[in-house]
């Protein structure tokens, strides 16, 4: 549960989960979905709540919703260069493709470790990558050697539901409501344009206070096309 955040708050955001009445297997691999739900395994023994079979199990299910992220563009397959298990060039510690020192890799086709960690694929590592490949680019033009990309991590939150989330910002860790509120300014403080920030905020306000949000959904069933001779 959220591994790129420290232990109390991966509790606390498996405890936010649970008064949600959200049953959490951790430490699990789906391994098919069909039309009828879906089969799962232990990825070790060890991480099974009691009880749980250790050749995994099935969960019966009319309705699946799958976020387990996504892979790359194919792009990066047809350079010809190492790629990680999503398909992420596996760049340079200056943000270069191997072998290719005049191209540059960011966001979410650029795969760099750092600290013995892989950088996660969020807006700031890539707003931090453009800047310092454009800063290398301009270097190379001028015929200076390109300099070490080094990540600054600003923190990290992430929601869990209606008022609640978890924020780890360096020495300040914090869940609950608190961490929910901090999460919704600090969003409406990177927004441009104060009307903007207006429309949001009064937006986010009605969703909580009328529990609704405005979306758009097609509902009922198929429309057949008849096929006309």
């Amino acid at each position: 549960m959220l591994p790129a955040f420290p232990d109390s708050l991966r509790e606390a955001a498996l405890g936010s989960l649970e008064r949600l009445e959200v049953e959490a297997r951790t430490g699990s691999v789906v391994t098919e979905v069909d039309a009828d739900g879906v089969s799962w395994r232990p990825t070790s023994v060890g991480l099974q709540p009691g009880g749980q079979d250790a050749k995994g199990g099935r969960i019966e299910a009319q309705t699946v919703l799958w976020a387990a992220g996504i892979a790359a563009s194919p792009l990066t397959a047809s350079l010809g260069v190492p790629l990680d298990g999503v398909g992420r060039v596996r760049t340079e510690s200056t943000l270069t493709v191997p072998g290719h020192p005049n191209t540059f890799v960011v966001g979410d086709m650029c795969a760099l470790e750092q600290d013995g960690r892989w950088l996660p694929g969020v807006a700031q590592v890539a707003k931090q990558e453009g800047a310092h490949s454009a800063r290398n680019i301009l270097r190379a033009i001028a015929g200076q050697s390109l300099e070490r990309f080094r990540y600054r991590d600003y923190g990290t939150m992430a929601v869990i539901g209606r008022g609640r989330a978890v924020a780890d910002l360096g020495p300040f860790k914090a869940s609950g409501f608190f961490a929910w509120l901090f999460w919704l300014f600090l969003h409406l403080f990177w927004l441009i344009g104060f009307r903007n920030r207006l429309a949001v905020m009064g937006e986010w306000a009605w969703a909580y206070v009328t529990l609704q949000r405005r979306v758009r959904l097609i509902t009922g069933g198929r429309r057949e096309t008849e096929k006309v001779e």
